[in-house]
């Protein structure tokens, strides 16, 4: 495979943002493939508008048989600005061989950024393995890294963790989660230079 990174984003509890921080990171990375591998959170093409827009979902992805090119692979998903965006639009788990296959054929072309689901699961495992590094959001509250502590044993592989909270956040927080802290994202809504400037940072992380 090629040089690319394949970065996965999973929050430690619901509702923290972590798809969409995994939109940043796949923006940050300029031309890049997020894959939506959460079949109960409506896909992530209604969080980016782009349920009106043509290309395949999940279930009208063909992958089986045949040499698919990686061009035609990204030009037949929905686009957002540089980003194809591969959404789930159904409530079943994705086939954990047609994740193999979407990394063989996109990683030599492309970053990869898979929005995870907090459930564990096959295609989730398959990702994983293959993850440079998993960002797990978490707020910064004792109640919230206690079960983000359970979220980063049961993901595996390399974590990093993304407290989303005050400005005085304590470093101890990594440690309690099992992961080195990568950062923190403000309590309030961060706006998108704010939150791009936290992708990069990871980027920059991955890229060490």
């Amino acid at each position: 495979m090629g040089s690319f990174p394949v970065i996965g984003v999973v929050g430690g509890q619901g509702g923290v943002g972590a798809s969409r921080f995994a939109a940043a990171l796949a923006t940050a990375a300029g031309s890049s493939l997020l894959i939506d591998l959460d079949p109960v959170r409506g896909g992530i093409d209604v969080l980016l508008e782009l349920e009106a827009h043509a290309g395949a979902r999940w279930s009208g992805l063909r992958l089986a048989g045949g040499h698919l090119d990686p061009e035609d692979l990204l030009r037949g998903l929905p686009a957002w600005g540089d980003v194809a965006v591969l959404a789930a639009d159904n409530a079943d788990e994705p086939d954990p061989a047609a994740v193999e296959q979407l990394l063989e054929v996109a990683r030599p072309a492309c970053a990869v950024v898979f929005d995870l689901p907090r459930a564990d699961g096959l295609a989730r495992r398959a990702a994983v393995r293959h993850c440079d590094l998993v960002v797990l959001v978490s707020r910064a509250d004792v109640a919230a890294l206690s079960g983000a502590r359970s979220v980063r044993r049961a993901v595996g592989g390399s974590v990093g963790l993304l407290l989303r909270g005050p400005r005085n956040v304590a470093p101890e927080a990594g440690e309690l989660v099992g992961a080195r802290l990568l950062g923190r994202w403000p309590a309030r809504r961060a706006d998108g230079r704010a939150l791009s400037r936290i992708a990069a940072g990871v980027l920059d992380a991955v890229a060490r």
